[in-house]
């Protein structure tokens, strides 16, 4: 294990009990209302087509064979009110009931938990919406990952890389990212306002949104370690691959081109952004100087200030997409001078 991984877990460790807050629903003390971990989100376009869903499903089929064995409850008929075992039902029977819903939204979520108010540490969920509800309210589908942090260890960090790249050329999406972020209950925005102020104190997390913001169509969400950008959304608002490259100056920022697209990597291991510790690392601010012309222009608003997500603040919003602009980095490392 590299030092900068055995450095991220050991941060990570170190700053364990500041993530957590209660589970009202949790007895035993034993669940938090939030937990940290990695994060991925690909935002889909017209998925509801046949070439799509079959991604969707090879996808599902690439995270059953790597992380497969840690699955144990969910759904895959956008019904969450009854769960079932998922060794219970065969992958191949699981395409089936996807292929299913040909014609209608797609929705599925299969994790490591048994009940719903549990946050996962291992998940792969759907939202697809059918071609009539695209159309008429204009909205973006996804499919979401969740892995624990030391899956980086267990897996590899190269692997994984390869892995994110591999899904995105599966899935040719919008945009999407992978990184450190907030990980959710099934119902996300109970604890919006907890997620706030943890986005305060930790920079380098990504926090939830609606995963079917209508401005996601506009430009990606926020950089994060792994930034994934369709060809079409990079040279409309960026350039060419080539002329981007040519700009940065930042060794570990490294571009992952893949068919349709590229995945640009900030740094070689993720990063936490501690607020007083080191917010702005170089490599998230130059990837996102390189990338900010190609972000969303603004988000649907998070919840900071309410237990269910009804009030909403869109400046708060606002200044966290654009965290990583216009500062100086607080990793450098001093120039050392001349002797006289």
């Amino acid at each position: 294990m590299n030092d900068k991984l055995q450095k991220l877990l050991d941060e990570y460790k170190l700053n364990y009990d500041k993530f957590g807050f209660g589970h009202y629903l949790d007895f035993d003390h034993t669940e938090s209302a939030l937990k940290i971990g990695l994060v991925g989100c690909f935002y889909l376009d017209k998925s509801y087509k046949s070439e799509k869903r079959q991604a969707i499903n090879q996808v599902l089929a690439l995270y059953d064979k790597n992380w497969g064995d840690h699955l144990t409850h969910g759904f895959g008929n956008g019904d969450p009110n009854t769960l079932y075992r998922y060794q219970n039902i065969s992958l191949a029977q699981k395409i089936i009931l996807n292929n299913g819903f040909c014609l209608d939204t797609l929705s599925f979520y299969w994790s490591n938990v048994d009940k719903l108010y549990l946050i996962p540490d291992y998940l792969i969920k759907v939202l697809s919406r059918s071609e009539s509800l695209e159309k008429e309210y204009n909205t973006v589908s996804y499919l979401q990952l969740y892995l624990p942090i030391y899956e980086l260890k267990y897996f590899g960090v190269d692997k994984m890389v390869e892995f994110i790249r591999q899904v995105s050329q599966i899935l040719k999406p919008l945009h999407g990212f992978f990184g450190l972020g907030i990980r959710q209950r099934y119902k996300y925005y109970d604890y919006q306002y907890l997620e706030g102020e943890l986005a305060r104190k930790y920079l380098g997390l990504d926090i939830s949104t609606d995963e079917e913001d209508i401005h996601f169509r506009d430009g990606f969400k926020s950089i994060n370690w792994l930034t994934i950008l369709s060809e079409e959304l990079f040279t409309k608002k960026l350039g060419s691959l080539d002329e981007v490259k040519q700009k940065n100056s930042d060794e570990e920022v490294i571009f992952h081109p893949y068919d349709g697209g590229v995945v640009v990597q900030a740094g070689e291991v993720p990063e936490l952004c501690e607020i007083g510790k080191n917010p702005y690392p170089q490599n998230y601010v130059n990837a996102n100087a390189l990338l900010k012309q190609a972000r969303a222009p603004m988000i649907a608003s998070f919840g900071f200030t309410s237990n269910n997500g009804k009030i909403q603040d869109s400046q708060t919003s606002k200044e966290w997409q654009s965290r990583f602009d216009n500062v100086t980095p607080t990793d450098l490392q001093p120039e050392e001078s001349e002797d006289e």
